[in-house]
């Protein structure tokens, strides 16, 4: 009998023992999983502000530098151990206010990288956020493959002057498409001889933002110094699983654009006949997209800078939240490898004084992070 009794405890106490086993590998599954879709800091620094992250189709990172709080190299190749070096080296991430602004990069406010493995540079020549030094805005296109300067694209003040801001680009067979953010308007670049025109230039409907479309981020609404409210019009584009439609929006705009890419760039349509081939593709009914990328699916992933995170619109239309931290701050321009793995930098441009009352806030260094995309539904598990 006491045998019998022994081993009905002993069985017993094994299934307890199962159970728990059992209960404690799925929560250490759990914590895993959540630990998997923690920030990672890619690199840091102390001197220079970066306002993008671009990774190339054969895995080499950069950011770009703008001039917004002084000097910068305007682009840098970031190493594996979080290190950066200027690129492409030389005069061209040497200037200073005494140089001549057509051999350097002045105030690079983006870069991106094609499918041929050839990087754009968007060079809006304007130091801290003033008026563009006429004749040195200008796109500069760099062979990854060489690290050499293949083209450079110089603006006719009379076309792409003073009163513009370079936003970002997209290559669309023999064409460059420019936002740009200022006035609010594309340039159209034919790429087979470089020349270009400037079209839709303050369109109220698709170019401008919108009367009370302003975030509100760290608790302060953003408004200039003045007190004007901050406005960045045309700024954010990208295509997605259709190669055809380009889609487009303002900086914290509501709603997200779409046109197919043969007409905005067709030099036969008007104006009018361009506008009404326009149509609103997303409304986010909210003020938060900072910045914007695409994976080889066409899913979108957009940077929040209202909520400190990044989210996802995939294919079908359905927005979710990838993450979600503090030390998010302004995130910007993000970029996306071939394995998922969502590239980007925390600006801290609420922080700057121009947006601050006068005074500057940033907490140094500056951060770039990624985050490993295929393990967002880990982020909502429960606590």
């Amino acid at each position: 009998m006491k045998n019998l009794m022994w081993i009905f405890l002993t069985a017993a106490l094994g299934i307890i023992i199962g159970c728990n086993q059992s209960t404690n590998k799925q929560n250490n599954t759990s914590k895993m999983a959540k630990d998997n879709v923690h920030l990672t800091l890619v690199a840091e620094n102390s001197k220079f502000v970066w306002n993008g992250a671009v990774i190339s189709p054969k895995g080499r990172l950069f950011a770009s530098m703008p001039c917004w709080l002084g000097p910068t190299p305007g682009v840098v190749e970031v190493m594996e151990d979080g290190s950066f070096k200027p690129y492409p080296g030389g005069e061209w991430n040497q200037w200073d206010r005494n140089k001549d602004p057509l051999k350097s990069f002045v105030d690079v406010n983006s870069i991106f990288i094609d499918s041929n493995n050839h990087m754009w540079v968007n060079d809006a020549a304007a130091p801290d956020f003033g008026k563009a030094i006429e004749g040195a805005i200008k796109v500069i296109e760099i062979d990854l493959n060489t690290d050499k300067v293949v083209r450079t694209i110089v603006f006719d003040p009379e076309i792409v002057g003073s009163n513009t801001r370079l936003a970002h680009i997209r290559i669309y067979k023999d064409y460059g498409i420019l936002a740009e953010s200022k006035s609010g308007s594309f340039i159209i670049i034919n790429l087979k001889d470089n020349s270009y025109r400037r079209i839709l230039t303050g369109n109220k409907e698709f170019m401008l933002c919108q009367p009370g479309e302003v975030p509100v981020i760290e608790g302060r609404r953003m408004r200039h110094n003045d007190g004007r409210d901050m406005y960045i019009h045309n700024d954010l584009l990208e295509f997605r699983d259709d190669p055809d439609t380009l889609y487009f929006m303002t900086l914290f705009g509501s709603k997200l654009f779409k046109i197919n890419a043969n007409d905005l760039v067709n030099p036969n349509l008007s104006e009018a006949e361009i506008l009404n081939k326009m149509e609103i593709a997303y409304d986010f009914k909210g003020y938060w997209v900072a910045g914007m990328c695409r994976d080889k699916e066409g899913n979108l992933y957009l940077t929040d800078a209202e909520n400190n995170g990044t989210r996802k619109l995939d294919t079908k239309g359905n927005l979710s939240t990838l993450v979600t931290n503090k030390e998010i701050i302004w995130p910007i321009a993000p970029s996306i490898d071939e394995n998922g793995t969502l590239y980007f930098p925390a600006s801290q441009l609420n922080r700057f004084p121009l947006l601050n009352g006068g005074i500057n806030t940033v907490s140094k260094p500056w951060k770039m992070f990624k985050i490993n995309t295929n393990l967002q539904k880990c982020i909502n598990l429960p606590e």
